[in-house]
């Protein structure tokens, strides 16, 4: 199929759909006379919409305006319509640069948010090995000395008592010491995470793994309520990591709440694991998933907050060592599987999930970014 625009011929959009670009072909006076199926599929345009690319992408000025007199220009956009967000990288072009017979122009164009997002998730991971190494070096380094600390303090009360005395700092350096070995153990966990030992498990004995060491928080009758979707698939994890992850949050759901029947654990099957709806013409495999999600109404978490709770040592908690949520995150990552959170202010409510893929057809599992 051969288009004609301004009196000239251009490829038509048989090639033009093959391609997973956005191009739109422009008169002298900026006014769309061809979109290619991705172009019309990313911008969710339809014969009714606007025509004039200006407008369409939103660009504030005139195509002309834009090349300011040169024949060439890249550039960034951000496009916000139809309920949709893009990040967009556009490539403008006058036609007569390439024949100078030609009128008009070629906009070429594509979403690089997830391209961005991406390189942000890799550097941001960088960083935490980095300091994961750093930390369990440090950690490794204290252990010793805090064990043999441990070991004189034990035996100052143990002397103390064979003569009759008794100094109450003794108990009191005890505690610390054993606070600060649960630091060390902690750091330890985060820069060296144990390896996982994946096999099939059904997600049942997961929850009840992890329900199981939390019944010294909480009461009978404030008990964590529990939702299962019929019909669970199994999931390929290393049950007893999947279940610390799990007390991880619980943990943080009841310090957040102060009553296990505020907090709901719920598993559902999925379909889809993305939390954002996709506009690219290509779509990516739809991967079957259980959804692991501990709900609670404690307050939700503050806007400004949300991109910083799984950095290390970050914590609102006065007594928080800030590494609860880096171990989860980690944990969940080494499993194939994903951990995200949704904070709805309106209703004080968190949500943390645990997505795990279900398909082991292949070597190994698709690992989300």
């Amino acid at each position: 199929m051969i288009d004609e625009i301004g009196g000239r011929l251009y490829v038509g959009t048989a090639v033009l759909d093959a391609v997973d670009v956005g191009i739109i072909v422009a008169d002298e006076n900026g006014e769309a006379r061809l979109l290619n199926r991705f172009a019309k599929t990313l911008l969710r345009w339809d014969s009714g919409s606007v025509t004039n690319v200006a407008e369409l992408l939103d660009l504030g000025t005139s195509l002309a305006d834009l090349l300011e007199g040169d024949t060439r220009r890249t550039f960034s956009q951000a496009y916000v319509a139809h309920d949709c967000e893009l990040d967009l990288e556009i490539s403008l072009a006058r036609a007569d640069a390439f024949d100078p017979t030609e009128r008009g122009y070629f906009v070429v164009f594509r979403d690089v948010r997830e391209e961005k997002l991406a390189a942000a998730e890799r550097s941001r991971f960088e960083r935490l090995a980095a300091m994961g190494t750093m930390v369990a070096g440090f950690a490794h380094e204290v252990r010793n000395p805090v064990a043999a600390m441990r070991s004189i303090t034990e035996q100052l009360g143990e002397e103390l008592r064979d003569v009759g005395s008794s100094v109450p700092h003794v108990g009191f350096l005890l505690r610390m010491i054993e606070r600060i070995e649960r630091l060390v153990k902690t750091a330890l966990q985060f820069g060296r995470p144990a390896a996982p030992k994946r096999a099939l498990q059904h997600p049942h004995v997961i929850v009840s793994a992890a329900l199981s060491e939390m019944r010294a928080r909480t009461l009978a009758d404030q008990a964590i309520r529990v939702e299962y979707d019929p019909d669970l698939p199994d999931v390929y994890v290393d049950e007893r990591q999947i279940a610390q992850a799990l007390v991880i949050l619980l943990n943080n759901a009841l310090d957040a709440t102060g009553s296990g029947s505020r907090v709901l654990v719920r598993v559902r099957r999925i379909r889809a694991v993305e939390s954002e709806p996709r506009t690219r013409k290509s779509e990516p495999p739809v991967w079957p998933a259980v959804r692991f999600e501990v709900v609670d109404d404690g307050g939700g978490i503050a806007p400004d907050l949300i991109d910083r709770i799984f950095d290390p040592f970050f914590t609102t908690k006065p007594t928080g060592t800030g590494l609860g949520l880096s171990i989860a995150q980690q944990i969940v990552n080494e499993n194939g599987a994903r951990l995200e959170v949704v904070s709805l202010p309106a209703s004080a409510t968190s949500i943390f999930a645990i997505v795990v893929p279900t398909e082991i057809d292949t070597p190994s599992l698709p690992r989300f970014p």
